[in-house]
């Protein structure tokens, strides 16, 4: 089998395991489920994961790939710190519109890491990457002089948590305002607090 025959695959049994996951959770899935949305056999599963467990995992490094691209697309050196998180806004909203079922694996990520030690230290590892990008886009904005000198990290960690918000909007019906105008306020919210205010 070829590289792309196997990432073919891989990427197949992921999407598969996703679906599963977020409808059924990670207790009531098994392995035959998986197979079968994924029109796959289970030893070709098993061919690439040993385990549930195993394949749970990995599922955490491709729902950050599948989730988010552009969160990684090269940083304009040029673009004002605020109108990065702006578009980091708009990256989760676009995802929320295509892909609402991401949101509800994380939450499965959630459930599962507060049981168990592996899937929380590769949980931890994903938004410690999440934490550093956005830390970075700030501390852009504080060394400019855009952005008042606050704590990077903790202001990195209320972007973030902000961001989260939009998981509200995957489980409850919300009709006072709609997912779009949470993400577009919250962000508005920060960035206000975060600017260096003019005499």
């Amino acid at each position: 089998m070829n590289n792309k025959s196997k990432d073919n695959s891989k990427d197949q049994i992921l999407e598969a395991a996703m679906k599963v996951f977020v409808r059924s959770g990670y207790a009531q899935t098994r392995m035959e489920d998986i197979a079968e949305v994924a029109g796959l056999s289970k030893g070709a599963i098993y061919h690439y994961y040993g385990s549930k467990k195993d394949l749970f995992i990995s599922l955490i490094d491709h729902w950050e790939i599948f989730s988010f691209p552009d969160f990684y697309s090269k940083n304009n050196k040029t673009e004002l710190a605020s109108n990065t998180l702006k578009r980091f806004a708009d990256v989760v909203y676009d995802a929320f519109c295509e892909k609402p079922h991401i949101f509800l694996a994380e939450i499965e990520f959630w459930a599962l890491a507060n049981r168990d030690r592996d899937i929380k230290d590769r949980t931890q590892k994903l938004y410690l990457k999440i934490l550093a990008l956005f830390e970075k886009v700030l501390l852009k904005g504080i060394n400019s002089g855009e952005f008042k000198n606050l704590n990077p990290r903790m202001a990195a960690i209320a972007v973030m948590t902000s961001l989260q918000g939009v998981n509200w909007f995957c489980i409850f019906e919300h009709h006072e305002f709609s997912a779009r105008e949470y993400l577009n306020e919250v962000m508005e919210f920060m960035i206000q607090g975060f600017k260096v205010k003019s005499i």
